[in-house]
């Protein structure tokens, strides 16, 4: 019974996430592709709530905990969630409220007239979504690609509001935490990357952290600069031979190049005047 719930709440969820990402992606001035990429949304939301409970006690997704038959209204859910003893999920009241706002703005669209503006309407998106991202990944255990492929989230969040907002809950999350180092993403340029998860939280770009082989310090893969432009090459019998490497790594980041650069020219110039000096003590010599 429990297995069957899981298929159910947490496969329905994402599905109904993915099919709300297929909506709002599409950016169009259809209020609505809008309205149904909310119905979704805060459907992929709800189910997504009754999961983390069901992993909790599969008895909570249910309205009476002791008589197990209609489940829980996205409302209850959330109440369960943010109590100590049950969810322990620590959701702030301004969250909350946006929730539960999305939430009565799904009964509209459903039940009433709907007289909401299509920018209204992107802008709650925008905060389920949001959401809904860092709940997956928190709460659920989720890596990013379980519940959008990366160029349906790419999409996303090219647009203007969803951005803001997740960039906003983005510097939430990196703020409370506290271990590893945060560094401007190489993909996205905001200060989201995450040296512990080697990823940006904001954009999801990954990338392995190394050790530069020059310096020592840690820096993203793709920092590191190839150095063999600087070493002493000469051509023979068809092939590059390499004459002098100045004792240097085959790579360098891009914090110690330019001293890497400077500490080959100085080498150069050394190499210079000594073959210089070496060529006049030879003349005097031949006198």
């Amino acid at each position: 019974m429990s297995k069957t719930h899981h298929l159910d709440l947490l496969n329905n969820s994402i599905s109904y996430f993915r099919e709300a990402v297929s909506y709002a992606q599409r950016d169009s001035d259809d209020t609505n592709h809008w309205k149904f990429a909310i119905l979704h949304v805060v459907q992929a939301m709800e189910l997504a709530f009754k999961e983390h409970l069901r992993r909790v006690h599969p008895a909570f997704i249910y309205e009476s905990v002791d008589r197990p038959g209609k489940t829980l209204t996205l409302r209850g859910a959330l109440e369960r969630l943010k109590n100590p003893q049950i969810g322990n999920i620590p959701i702030a009241e301004a969250e909350a409220a946006k929730i539960v706002k999305a939430f009565d703005l799904r009964s509209e669209l459903t039940h009433f007239e709907f007289n909401h503006s299509h920018d209204h309407i992107e802008l709650k998106f925008a905060e389920i979504f949001s959401f809904m991202i860092f709940f997956y990944r928190s709460y659920l255990g989720l890596a990013t690609a379980d519940f959008i492929d990366e160029d349906q989230h790419n999409k996303v969040i090219r647009l203007v509001r969803t951005r803001a907002e997740l960039l906003e809950r983005a510097k939430a999350y990196v703020g409370g935490r506290d271990d590893g180092d945060v560094w401007l993403c190489p993909s996205c340029q905001e200060a989201t990357f995450l040296t512990a998860e080697e990823q940006c939280c904001f954009c999801h770009h990954k990338e392995q952290v190394v050790e530069c082989p020059t310096c020592g310090e840690e820096t993203l893969e793709s920092e590191l600069i190839d150095t063999s432009d600087l070493l002493h090459w000469d051509y023979d019998e068809g092939r590059m031979v390499l004459i002098e490497n100045f004792g240097l790594e085959e790579r360098a980041c891009s914090e110690c190049i330019t001293e890497t650069r400077q500490k080959v020219e100085d080498l150069r110039r050394a190499q210079y005047d000594e073959d210089l000096a070496m060529d006049e003590y030879y003349a005097r010599k031949g006198r």
